[in-house]
């Protein structure tokens, strides 16, 4: 293998890395947002369970 093919092998090596830290950071950022919704979602329900519980107090 000469230095040319060395540095071209290099570089595509160089590629493959970056690529897998920008899908890494995008998998980290995607999980992150779910979580964050989730947890969005779940507090929404307990108010909405909450506001129910109080109307139902005030008709009964």
């Amino acid at each position: 293998m000469n230095i040319t093919q060395v540095r071209e092998h290099l570089h595509r090596l160089i590629d493959e890395v970056d690529d897998i830290y920008v899908l890494n950071g995008l998998y980290r950022n995607l999980n992150s947002d779910k979580i964050q919704r989730e947890a969005y979602e779940k507090e929404q329900l307990e108010k909405a369970k909450k506001q129910s519980r109080s109307g139902e107090r005030r008709s009964g």
